[in-house]
């Protein structure tokens, strides 16, 4: 360190005395080279002592160094002097300022190594600062479980990221995409009209057999009753086309049909109890229309038919050829009918007038007057067609109802 202050109180000086040198004469070189002696002297002392013959010998060499024998040599000594002594001071501060292995405790960072990382000082410190060496394994077995944990938690993390790279509202988003794409993958093309359709069974081989309309996705019932609304065994069924057919179980009058194809055509043979004819039927599938429900009243009376209340052989239990008869038992009667005021009964009793005949639509039986022709739906719906009558008398469960027909319309 000494010699150190030394050299860079030399170089100061030489420095300073250098460059006015060139541009004197030797006299006045010897004199001011005399008077940087006297500063280098006077430097030295104020130096920490040191040993006189070391500082005498340094001295001596430093005036030998100084003289060159012409002006020449003693610029490019002077010139170069700095150099060295630069270079000298560049290393000797670097040595100085290098921490040495005992303040860092050996880590390359220095005594970096022994500031706090997030609030918490690391493994190195912990370790210094324990007290006993069993504590000191403590806090290093406490670090690597640390350590261990945190490992852990980055590896559950990424493989979370792989196996559910989406976010919660991003699934929500594809769910809700899907919903609509499957939601209109699934929606039908249209959506068919559904209608109840009551029809009369003609047995004459030249009439054309009646058509039952179904429709993809939707359950056609087809219902065989006789002419007093009782159901008429079924003994087999038989049909083409590609329809899914269900027969009735032993003794039933229900069939259920659906079809394979929007647009299909195709028929069905039925065999009835009792009945040598029988009954044909043609299928159609299609997209506007269909029957969900198809009543074929055979106009005979079956092997169940009912008990009529008075045994006349004028009255008559069929159909006939009366259409209204079949509209009026559907709940939409012809355009032409009039609706007439009923009292005494509730509202499940309707009159219509129809070019001049009345035609009743009551769940009761008629007993007066009476009646030229009825049908009856599965449902035990009955429809009368009677002459102009102002009062009717019906049984309702044994119990007789007296109701009046009055001769006004009914408004709308």
């Amino acid at each position: 360190m000494k010699r150190l202050l030394l050299n860079l109180s030399v170089i100061a000086l030489v420095g300073a005395c250098a460059i006015p040198a060139l541009a004197q004469n030797t006299d006045e070189f010897d004199s001011e080279f005399k008077a940087f002696q006297k500063k280098v002297t006077a430097a030295k002392e104020g130096a920490a002592p040191e040993n006189t013959e070391t500082s005498a010998a340094k001295t001596g060499e430093a005036s030998v160094n100084a003289s060159p024998s012409s002006p020449v040599e003693k610029t490019e000594a002077t010139a170069k002097k700095p150099e060295t002594s630069s270079d000298s001071v560049v290393s000797e501060k670097t040595k100085i300022k290098k921490p040495s292995k005992e303040i860092s405790g050996g880590s390359p960072l220095g005594p970096a190594a022994n500031l706090p990382v997030n609030g918490q000082l690391p493994a190195t410190a912990r370790a210094m600062s324990a007290k006993t060496p069993e504590e000191a394994q403590a806090a290093a077995d406490a670090e690597m479980e640390t350590q261990k944990k945190k490992i852990d938690e980055d590896t559950f993390n990424d493989a979370l990221k792989v196996l559910l790279p989406l976010k919660p509202e991003q699934i929500r988003r594809v769910l809700d995409s899907f919903k609509d794409s499957r939601q209109a993958a699934e929606t039908p093309i249209a959506v068919p009209t559904p209608k109840v359709h009551v029809e009369t069974i003609s047995l004459d081989p030249s009439q054309t057999p009646l058509i039952i309309k179904t429709s993809p996705t939707r359950v056609t019932t087809l219902t065989i009753l006789d002419a007093t609304g009782a159901p008429w065994p079924i003994q087999d069924v038989s049909w083409a086309g590609k329809f899914d057919v269900i027969g009735p179980e032993e003794g039933g009058h229900v069939i259920r049909i659906t079809p394979e194809t929007a647009h299909g055509m195709g028929n069905i043979s039925i065999r009835l109890v009792d009945l040598i004819t029988p009954i044909t039927f043609t299928l159609q599938s299609g997209l506007d229309e269909v029957y969900y429900r198809f009543d074929a009243r055979i106009p005979k009376q079956g092997p169940l038919a009912k008990t009529p209340l008075i045994a006349n052989g004028g009255l008559k239990a069929a159909v006939g050829g009366d259409e209204n008869l079949v509209q009026v038992l559907d709940g939409t009667p012809p355009a032409s009918a009039e609706k007439m005021k009923v009292e005494g009964v509730d509202g499940r009793t309707n009159v219509w007038r129809v070019s001049g005949r009345i035609y009743l639509r009551t769940p009761l039986t008629l007993l007066s007057p009476s009646w030229d022709s009825s049908v009856t739906s599965a449902d035990g719906m009955n429809v009368y067609t009677l002459n102009d009558t102002p009062v009717i008398l019906l049984s309702d469960e044994g119990r007789m109802v007296r109701a009046h027909i009055a001769t006004d319309e009914v408004t709308p």
